[in-house]
Order: structure tokens, then C-alpha cells, then sequence
């Protein structure tokens, strides 16, 4: 089966996100999987649409997004998958044009699923969620065929010299490794707790004194590390680290601890809790047991290493595909499709073209008054 793996080409402050998810699936290809890519973005690397904007800039017909449709369409016609990676910048209406069989693929926090995933995923044939807490939530929506899509971890995310016998046999120097941000009012309340129980950790991201760590120095941290907490804001687990950790080594002490005893088993891989007076009990008690601790973090390498590497995610695609994919759908000329579209909308966007130096106007004006009433 070929696959056409749309991504949200998006802006980042340290990475190329084009250049890494290209190297990613030329990596998946020399697996066996035929998987090729198509930057889901106007001006790549560009701004994200969510749903609000997406819907407007669909309803008046943007000709920078329909011409984004129109390459779409064209390159889907020799290919028999189409992933919505990121599960943004494809509005629902233009997904129902597409003879492929459609897979939403998103990640989200539910505190983003309403602006995200919510008003999108019941128009693709399949959704592949991210948050394992949160399938029976697509089903809910309407959304067909749900099934748990682990985010897993790439190959720069861990060192393959690692070995079941160096973690055993070697000690590490650092006690404690969290990389994460610590603003959020819920999460940053317990790292709060955690990091006075711990202060001699090493904590990095947004929020903390240290910053944020350098990309080329995380896998040495992390291959240094005895345990990583993971804190979520809510729901989970639905981050890298909940696989990056293990992958390096490190025994992985994680909330959301009845969710997290579906991706790794409690106790013998992963060690779970509900509250941050149970990771504070637990980081100390495998701090003080090094066997133990050594035993559950081999344990947690080899079946992250197993199961979520990058090659087993991504063949799960085509696994869940076969098992629900009925006949290739009737061919549609997207082309036709989107020049009606714009031609419906033309009214619609010439208002908007007259309006948006008037929006502009008023917007200043807001923001004048603002500054005025604060002096």
C-alpha cells in the first residue's frame, strides 16, 4: 500500500520540521514502508489553522488554501493512503472529495481537541489517536474505526549502542532528568512539590532557571539519568518522553498511571502514579533500590525499543488500514471541485477583501484605547 503522509510544515525556533520529517520517512521507506510526505501548510513553513480559521478561510473560498487542496488532490491520485499527521490544515468538506481511504492522526491534549480534532475527525475513514486516554472520546464524536497511535521516538531520540546489559551493568551519575515546561498552573503546581523533594535534579524547559537544553545534549543527559518523572497537564500519557525515556535507559515514574498500564506493563517496565506525594514515595524508594531500579528500566528499553521505535509506529498505518479498508473509492476531480467551491464562495471573499482594512482600523483602534485607560 502506498501512503501519502500529510504534515503541518510548521514553524520552530531550533529544528527545520520539513527537513526532519523528510529524513524520517526516507528512513521509514529503507524499512519497506512505501510512505512518502506532502507538507500540509500554506508557505511551508507556515502557520497552523486551527479550526476557527480554518473554517473561515474555507467558507470564503482563500485562494492560498484552495490551491494547497488542489496539490493535495493531485498527489493523492497515485497513492491508496492519506495520513493527516498532525490532524490540522484539511478542512472536513474537502477531506469527504478524496478517493483515498483518510486517516486523522492527531496528538492532542483534550484542552485542544475542541479547536483540533472535534470538528474534523468523523469525516475521515479512520482515526488514529495519540492520548490512548482519549479513543473512547473520537468514538463519541462520531469518529470511525479509532485506534491508539503511539507517538513512539525517532532515531536521534536515543543512543543504539545502548544495550540490556550496559543498564544493568553501568551506573549513572545523575539521579533525576525532567525536560518539560513548567507554567501550566496544574502541572507546574506538582513540579513545584516534586523539584523541592529533589532539588538537586536536572529540570529544563520553559519555566525553569537552567532554560531550556540544548538538542544535541538531551540523549547524553538522558543516558546519564537513573529515573524521569512525567507529568502531564491532564489526560495521557500523550507526550515523547513517556517513550524517549525508556528508550535511553531511564526508569520512567508517570501520572495518568492507569492509562500508562496500557502502553507498558505497571511495575515490571514503567512505574505509574496518581498523585505527586506518590512520585515523591517512588522516585525515593527506586532511588534507594538500584537493582530494582536497573531491573524495570531494562525492561522498559526492551519493550520500548520492540514496540514503539519509529519503523513499528509508523507499520501500524498499514496494519490497521487492511482491516477495515473497503473497495478503492470512486474517483473524484478534486480540481473541479475546488474551482466550484471558489466560485460559490467569490461573494464571500470579496466582503472580506473590502472588510479586512476596516478590521485593521478597528483592531488599533482597540489597542490605542488600551494603552490610553492604562497610563
Amino acid at each position: 500500500m502506498k501512503i501519502l503522509l500529510a504534515y503541518n510544515y510548521y514553524k520552530h525556533q531550533y529544528i527545520d520540521i520539513g527537513v526532519k520529517m523528510e529524513a524520517l520517512l526516507h528512513r521509514l521507506r529503507n524499512a519497506n514502508i512505501d510512505i512518502h510526505g506532502f507538507p500540509l501548510t500554506v508557505n511551508p513553513p507556515g502557520d497552523t489553522y486551527y479550526w476557527k480559521e480554518l473554517d473561515a478561510r474555507w467558507k470564503r473560498g482563500d485562494k492560498k488554501l484552495c490551491s494547497l487542496y488542489e496539490n493535495l488532490g493531485i498527489k493523492s491520485e497515485s497513492f491508496d493512503i492519506l495520513v493527516n499527521y498532525n490532524g490540522t490544515n484539511l478542512h472536513p468538506d474537502f477531506v469527504q472529495q478524496l478517493s483515498t481511504f483518510n486517516i486523522f492522526s492527531c496528538f492532542d491534549d483534550p484542552e485542544s481537541s475542541e479547536i483540533l480534532s472535534k470538528p474534523v475527525a468523523a469525516a475521515y475513514d479512520m482515526s488514529l489517536v495519540g492520548n490512548i486516554a482519549e479513543v473512547e472520546t473520537y468514538l463519541q464524536w462520531g469518529a470511525k474505526e479509532v485506534r491508539f497511535f503511539p507517538l513512539g521516538f525517532y532515531k536521534e531520540d536515543y543512543d543504539p549502542e545502548l544495550t540490556k546489559e550496559k543498564i544493568l551493568s553501568e551506573s549513572r551519575s545523575n539521579d533525576i532528568v525532567l525536560l518539560c515546561e513548567r507554567k501550566t498552573n496544574y502541572r507546574a503546581n506538582r513540579l513545584n512539590k516534586f523539584a523541592k523533594a529533589f532539588p538537586n535534579g536536572e529540570y529544563y524547559g520553559l519555566g525553569w532557571p537552567k532554560g531550556f537544553l540544548a538538542e544535541n545534549s538531551i540523549v547524553d543527559l538522558y543516558q546519564k539519568s537513573k529515573i524521569g518523572p512525567n507529568f502531564h497537564n491532564s489526560t495521557g500519557p500523550i507526550n515523547f518522553r513517556t517513550y524517549i525515556l525508556p528508550a535511553n535507559g531511564v526508569l520512567q515514574i508517570c501520572d495518568n498511571k492507569s492509562f500508562l498500564g496500557k502502553i507498558f506493563e505497571l511495575d515490571k517496565e514503567v512505574i505509574g502514579f496518581d498523585t505527586v506525594e506518590e512520585a515523591i514515595e517512588k522516585t525515593n524508594y527506586y532511588l534507594a533500590h538500584e537493582n530494582e531500579r536497573k531491573l524495570i528500566a531494562a525492561a522498559g528499553w526492551e519493550r520500548a525499543i520492540k514496540d514503539y521505535n519509529e519503523v513499528s509506529v509508523f507499520s501500524l498505518i498499514e496494519k490497521y488500514s487492511k482491516l477495515v479498508m473497503s473497495n478503492k473509492k470512486e474517483h473524484r476531480d478534486q480540481r473541479i471541485y475546488l474551482w466550484n467551491h471558489r466560485k460559490r464562495t467569490r461573494i464571500k471573499r470579496i466582503i472580506y477583501v473590502i472588510l479586512f482594512p476596516l478590521r485593521i482600523i478597528l483592531k488599533i483602534r482597540a489597542y490605542l484605547t488600551w494603552i490610553y485607560s492604562n497610563k
